[in-house]
């Protein structure tokens, strides 16, 4: 299956997806790439997408992070390859307002940007209360419908960026959990599962990890 094709079998419903072979070896693809070279956003925004990926799900001394297994590069491609054009506009007016944002609190660009200035951001928005995430997706809404009379409508600072971190966070954990080397090394991994057994001791049934199959 080519490169293209695959990734848009991952977006027409990627949160019921198994790690078929197809989709962990493209994942693998992005993760052999040594530098990071956007293919859909700017260099800046390339450094703010790293950024927040790594501060989602960080390495440690046992288990590689989600940047380590190149998910930040599978999101470039995703957006590049896959989004139809309209949806393509939309990531990059929320880049925009992302770029704005970080411009207004911080007095610099997104590719100067230091972890613990992203972490901010992201405890800011993703922090909210339920109350608060609702009002945020009824102005995007809002927004949405405006966006289809007028391409220069621009979203709410606040309900633009929880809706490109959030959006970034559930991509971040799927493609960190998808990826052959957490599947196989980190998650609970048997390539060809047995039957069904009702009462196991944890130590035959991936010691509490989930199955990554």
């Amino acid at each position: 299956m080519k490169r293209r094709q695959a990734l848009k079998n991952i977006g027409l419903g990627a949160g019921f997806l198994v790690a078929s072979p197809t989709i962990m070896s493209l994942l693998q693809s992005c993760t052999n790439e040594p530098e990071f070279n956007p293919l859909f956003i700017t260099k800046g925004e390339g450094h703010a997408l790293r950024r927040v990926v790594d501060l989602v799900i960080p390495s440690d001394d046992t288990v590689p992070g989600a940047v380590d297994v190149g998910v930040h590069s599978f999101i470039d491609s995703f957006w590049n390859e896959v989004l139809p054009e309209k949806e393509q506009a939309l990531v990059k007016v929320g880049f925009t307002v992302f770029g704005d944002k970080f411009r207004s609190t911080f007095d610099k660009e997104l590719e100067a940007g230091k972890p613990e200035e992203f972490d901010q951001l992201m405890a800011q928005y993703l922090k909210t209360s339920n109350e608060e995430q609702k009002a945020f997706g009824e102005k995007m809404g809002e927004f949405y419908s405006a966006y289809e009379k007028d391409p220069t409508a621009l979203p709410d600072t606040d309900a633009a960026m929880f809706s490109l971190l959030s959006n970034i966070r559930g991509m971040t954990i799927w493609s960190w959990k998808t990826s052959e080397q957490i599947g196989e090394n980190v998650l609970w991994y048997d390539p060809v599962p047995g039957q069904h057994k009702g009462c196991l001791p944890s130590s035959e049934a991936g010691n509490g990890k989930v199955m990554s199959l």
